[in-house]
């Protein structure tokens, strides 16, 4: 071949293999442009951009504010390290779930770019984000996103069967995080399904209002913590401008806080209320409270429409209720019983709508609601007057065998099921009182008194108290208004030092009873004179009240009665130093008591010995005594009697030169007379404080 054709046969041999390149070039960019359009803005996926460690490939939304939940962070991030191939973040509505899963999903993303060390953080090879707000999910959708994502379209365009096991491979050869965002409203089961079979060293982090999934390790959100949450109110002030709240004291900020819960969209709604339309706190508050606002619509409105009607009449009463409620007041309140009553709180507790502890005894299970449900269902049984009053009623009669049940004296076992519920009892009481229901609201008073007493709600006692004498004045129930006026009234006013108000109170009971022929109530009335007159160091006059009680008290049905009576004889012997008079009135009814069953008798039995043996000198014998007796009152939970058996023991200590120990008594005696009030015995142990030199704080 000659030159000029051999030049020319290389010529067009180089032309063909540029245009072989060219077209190759023009396919690649093709291609690449193709990828670009099937992840543009808008779409289910974007291709990650270029990042200065590893391309991890994830279609995240950008980050939002996020402020607090440190905790609940690290829980996720926990779940996401462990073997758990599925997490969830469930709550109501607007509670922070989606801002949580997309920060928890960023810190991942950087730490598998290096950008952060990883530390305490997973990895991933991969990020998908999906969401069903605003739009159906579909199992299809769910598997685009995932082939579009990490750059596989070619898969998108495959029949749903073998996209799915096309997507199912990847997932199983790399670690890959596929993020589900509202869950709860998707409808398609396949998703459901594909996530409970989703393949290892693959995640799925899915956030739901409703707790659907059982394999999944749950971390539930609450509303923010008060100083997150008092954070974010001054963020959103800073934000938009509003200054007055961003400086506002905390107190003021607080209000806010309880009426939303600590739920961040509330918040953040309530601060553009404000910001917007110019509304005061105040009003905002009140729309709060009311559930008035489209906030509602978007916490609540699928929920409602999802729960079933039992559900609905069970959420509808919860607001009757002062704290959370057991599962037999609320059966009570809503007339849903047994396994429809367990269907429909199921149906609420996944639903985030109500609050369940987790104790494993059924009785003591307490149920409970978010301020913003609470308000939602209070306004949803506005709207049904009648059917709220008839839970009330039924709420009521509850009670009242509640308490028949578990009130009482000295009813430990009771006492510790009656403690959770005392705020719903007493909301009940007051609504019986002013619904003219007042039989029922005394009855349920009556059977609480020694409760309140002797475990220190002596304010409630009080004012309850004064209340219910009232009304049974009105009643014309002079008997049950002169015993209110001794027990609880006469008493409190005793205990606190209020000797002349306490006499008053006690001697009109005395009249009312001797007027009405009363035996018994006039044996009480002389009692507790008694001890008024002991308490003055009125000896004389005390032991004649005590002795003409005694004889009241002698047939067995007042066994209990007899033994507080010879206790009190004890107290006026050991005043008048007859110490021999007192310790053998005690040892005469210290082992019938213990047999009895009567903690509190034996008690004041033994704190009497110890006074006896503390004067004697016999120190080691005295503290013996008063430690028995600081034990049963410990048992018993009474707060008065454990603070006078320390106010006691401190003094038998200084005696033995424990003055370190005799002060560490006179604290926490100091602490509990405080708390109830009592005035002169505060000051006295402030006295004694002093002589230890030091100050009572």
């Amino acid at each position: 071949m000659d030159p000029l054709t051999l030049g020319g046969t290389i010529v067009g041999i180089l032309a063909a293999v540029a245009g072989i390149v060219a077209a190759v070039f023009q396919v690649r960019e093709y291609l690449e442009k193709r990828r670009e359009r099937a992840g543009a803005p808008g779409r289910d996926a974007r291709p990650a951009p270029p990042a200065a460690g590893p391309q991890v490939p994830h279609n995240l939304p950008p980050r939002r504010e996020f402020v607090g939940r440190e905790r609940e962070k690290a829980r996720v991030h926990e779940a996401l390290r462990s073997r758990s191939y599925l997490v969830s973040i469930d709550g109501i509505g607007g509670i922070g779930k989606t801002v949580l899963a997309l920060e928890v999903a960023h810190e991942c993303l950087r730490a598998s770019r290096g950008d952060d060390p990883a530390g305490d953080v997973a990895t991933f090879d991969g990020f998908i984000w999906t969401t069903a707000k605003d739009r159906d999910l579909t199992l299809d959708g769910l598997l685009d996103a995932v082939a579009r994502t990490l750059a596989y379209p070619g898969v998108a365009q495959q029949p749903l069967e073998d996209k799915r096991d096309a997507v199912q491979k990847l997932l199983r050869e790399r670690p890959y995080l596929l993020v589900v965002d509202n869950f709860e409203t998707i409808a398609d089961e396949g998703v459901r399904d594909f996530l409970l079979e989703l393949p290892e060293p693959s995640k799925a982090l899915i956030t739901t209002r409703q707790q659907k999934l059982r394999r999944a390790w749950a971390v539930s959100l609450k509303g923010l913590a008060e100083p997150e949450a008092l954070a974010l109110i001054r963020s959103q002030g800073n934000r938009l401008g509003l200054a007055a709240l961003e400086r506002a004291a905390d107190p003021v900020l607080l209000r806010l806080y309880e009426a939303t819960g600590g739920a961040p969209l509330a918040i953040k709604w309530a601060v553009g209320q404000i910001k917007q339309r110019g509304q005061s706190l105040d009003t905002v508050l009140a729309a709060l409270h009311g559930a008035r606002g489209d906030i509602f619509d978007y916490i609540f409105a699928r929920s409602w429409e999802l729960v079933s009607e039992d559900a609905r009449r069970v959420l509808t009463v919860m607001p009757l209720f002062a704290t959370s409620a057991s599962r037999e007041a609320i059966e009570a309140a809503s007339d849903v019983r047994h396994f429809a009553l367990d269907e429909a709180l199921g149906q609420l507790v996944e639903m985030s709508l109500v609050d369940a502890t987790d104790e494993l005894d059924l009785a003591r299970r307490r149920y409970g609601v978010h301020p913003l449900a609470r308000a939602f269902a209070a306004a949803k049984s506005k709207a049904a007057s009648d059917t709220q009053e008839d839970a009330w009623g039924r709420l009521a009669a509850f009670f009242r065998a509640f308490t028949g049940q578990f009130g009482g004296a000295w009813n430990q076992d009771g006492f510790a099921r009656l403690e959770p519920e005392l705020p719903n009892v007493l909301a009940t009481i007051g609504w019986c009182w002013e619904q003219q229901r007042a039989g029922v609201g005394l009855d349920i008073f009556d059977r609480i008194i020694d409760f309140l007493l002797i475990r220190g709600y002596w304010n409630d006692a009080m004012a309850l108290g004064q209340q219910a004498m009232g009304i049974a004045t009105q009643m014309g129930d002079e008997s049950r208004a002169a015993f209110l006026q001794i027990w609880p009234i006469g008493w409190l006013h005793r205990h606190r030092g209020d000797l002349g108000l306490s006499e008053a109170q006690v001697t009109q009971a005395l009249v009312a009873f001797e007027r009405l022929g009363e035996a018994e109530g006039i044996s009480l009335a002389k009692r507790h004179l008694g001890r008024i007159a002991l308490d003055r160091r009125e000896l004389a006059r005390a032991e004649d009240l005590f002795r003409e009680a005694l004889a009241f008290y002698q047939p067995a049905q007042y066994e209990r009665q007899r033994y507080q009576v010879i206790a009190n004889l004890a107290n006026v012997a050991m005043e008048r130093d007859d110490l021999s008079t007192a310790w053998t009135l005690c040892h005469s009814v210290l082992e019938p008591a213990r047999r009895f069953g009567d903690p509190q008798r034996v008690s004041h039995l033994l704190g009497v010995l110890a006074g006896v043996a503390r004067r004697r000198g016999e120190l080691a014998q005295a503290r013996a005594y008063g430690e028995e007796s600081l034990g049963l009152a410990r048992e018993m939970g009474r707060l008065d009697a454990i603070a006078d058996n320390q106010f006691w023991l401190a003094k038998t200590e200084m005696e033995v030169g424990s003055e370190r120990l005799a002060r560490q008594r006179l604290l926490d005696a100091l602490e509990i007379y405080r708390r109830l009030d009592m005035e002169s015995n505060v000051r006295e142990i402030e006295a004694l404080l002093a002589r230890l030199g030091g100050p009572a704080d």
